[in-house]
């Protein structure tokens, strides 16, 4: 299994629902703003005549992420021989997983809640010492989709995202979720600079 690594700046992307000329329109806005990886946190399309436009947007980018039901059912079909998927549609599905962890970041489809992600259901600091340090093994920042919702929390509660950016301390424990790219909503991660850039493009 190759080694999942995330670039210095993502394109963070839930729920694109088949929407690949809005998904092609976003990729353009993260090629200007220097991404280099591109993050998929499930729901790419609908319908499996949408996988070879989706999958062809993508093209020539590092992609990591997870799957929703859709993903799965195809990349399972095409397998089984079941349906004709183009071979990089293929390698794009095959590559996607349930839940990616790398070192702290933790991709999800589908969060009901964080302590059902978190052994011990030690998230939100609970079990951390008075310095600040996190349970071993918990992710510090969880993107998810899903929901349709942009929004972002951190273990105080939620985040004041209407001014589109957010500033990531490193003491604070943070999920986030880009909202639906099939309403033109993702984000920009600056991983340097730890700020999330939440974005809109015309579908």
């Amino acid at each position: 299994m190759r080694r999942i690594e995330l670039g210095r700046i993502v394109g963070v992307f839930a729920d694109v629902h088949g929407a690949h000329g809005t998904l092609g329109r976003a990729l353009e806005h993260c090629r200007e703003a220097g991404v280099g990886t591109v993050a998929l946190l499930g729901d790419l399309f609908d319908r499996l005549e949408q996988a070879d436009p989706c999958a062809g947007a993508l093209a020539g980018w590092p992609v990591v992420g997870v799957y929703g039901n859709h993903e799965r059912e195809a990349a399972l079909a095409a397998a089984a021989g079941g349906v004709s998927l183009r071979a990089e549609t293929v390698r794009l599905l095959s590559a996607l997983r349930e839940r990616v962890v790398v070192g702290e970041v933790c991709l999800l489809h589908e969060v009901a809640s964080w302590e059902r992600h978190d052994p011990g259901a030690r998230f939100f600091g609970r079990g951390a010492t008075t310095s600040g340090r996190r349970p071993e093994g918990s992710a510090r920042i969880t993107f998810a989709g899903h929901t349709h919702y942009r929004h972002a929390r951190d273990e105080r509660g939620p985040l004041d995202i209407a001014r589109g950016t957010l500033a990531l301390h490193p003491a604070r424990r943070y999920l986030i979720n880009p909202g639906a790219l099939a309403a033109g909503q993702f984000a920009i991660w600056d991983r340097a600079g730890q700020v999330v850039y939440f974005r809109q493009v015309e579908r």
